[in-house]
């Protein structure tokens, strides 16, 4: 660790201090519902019995067949791998297959890239990830295929704020500027020489990698979430090397308000822009 006790830079996610690979062969996977597909989906969980049940039904919806579902959990201790083992029959009559690893080494950027890894030895060429919080509209595993088929490396989809948690028209309207404020800070923020392209907005809720390019650039930094921003520094990795990075707004889920019910659209600016939260809980629930 270094003097300052960082193991990451904030940019890029990259290592500060020997941060080891994951090894598979030490990892619990659980095999619910086999299945062989080249594109999966990875969802990193942690402490979202109430909310994964949600997200599994929007995935076992997709229209892309064949598909697999990983979700990582890391960590729970409010049922949340239970909930995604009652869900193995429901995955079965729909023809996804499900799969459930136990990650003890916390993080966002440390359960997602498990999931990755656990695709990646499976065989799968398309990555795609969401959270276990967020609801991907039924199209929307196979327009990222499509994308990434097509030469993509890298596709930042589209994110709308959930019908369920009823909220206001002031609040809807303010998520939506939210959003287009830090995409354009965003873009600001992450401007860096030596990049063949611009910096696009992406949140790990909503995003689609090719596996190749993924393994060349070392994938998401096996990071806390107060550490870095894992979406942001993979974005980043990926733009050095190509340029066929791309925003589709076309590519939709629906995202859990939570944050901003927790922090206000002040600390979600902050919270994106400076990793920073003013005191407040990292991980709003």
């Amino acid at each position: 660790m270094t003097r300052d006790g960082s193991r990451f830079d904030g940019f890029a996610g990259q290592a500060l201090v020997e941060v080891p690979p994951v090894r598979l062969e030490d990892r619990r996977i659980e095999v619910l519902v086999p299945g062989t597909s080249d594109t999966w989906v990875t969802v990193p969980a942690f402490e979202e019995a109430r909310s994964i049940a949600a997200t599994l039904d929007a995935l076992r919806r997709q229209r892309l067949r064949p598909l697999v579902v990983c979700v990582v959990d890391n960590g729970s201790t409010d049922g949340t791998p239970e909930v995604v083992r009652r869900s193995t029959s429901a995955f079965a009559d729909a023809s996804v297959g499900l799969r459930l690893v136990i990650e003890p080494d916390r993080g966002t950027g440390a359960a997602a890239d498990t999931g990755m890894r656990v695709a990646l030895a499976a065989g799968a060429r398309y990555l795609l990830r969401t959270d276990a919080d967020s609801l991907p509209r039924p199209d929307w595993a196979g327009r990222m295929r499509e994308r990434l088929a097509g030469g993509i490396d890298l596709v930042a989809g589209r994110i709308v704020a959930r019908d369920d948690e009823r909220l206001s028209a002031a609040e809807y309207l303010a998520v939506a500027v939210l959003m287009k404020v830090g995409a354009f800070g965003a873009v600001l923020h992450n401007w860096r020489l030596g990049y063949r392209t611009r910096f696009r907005l992406m949140t790990g809720a909503n995003c689609a990698i090719r596996a190749d390019v993924y393994v060349r650039v070392g994938g998401f930094p096996r990071a806390r979430i107060d550490e870095v921003h894992d979406d942001r520094a993979l974005m980043n990795r990926v733009r050095r090397i190509s340029d066929r990075v791309v925003s589709d707004h076309e590519a939709i889920v629906a995202s859990s308000a939570r944050r901003y019910r927790g922090y206000g659209a002040a600390g979600v600016l902050r919270w994106y822009m400076q990793h920073e939260t003013a005191g407040r809980p990292i991980d709003v629930r």
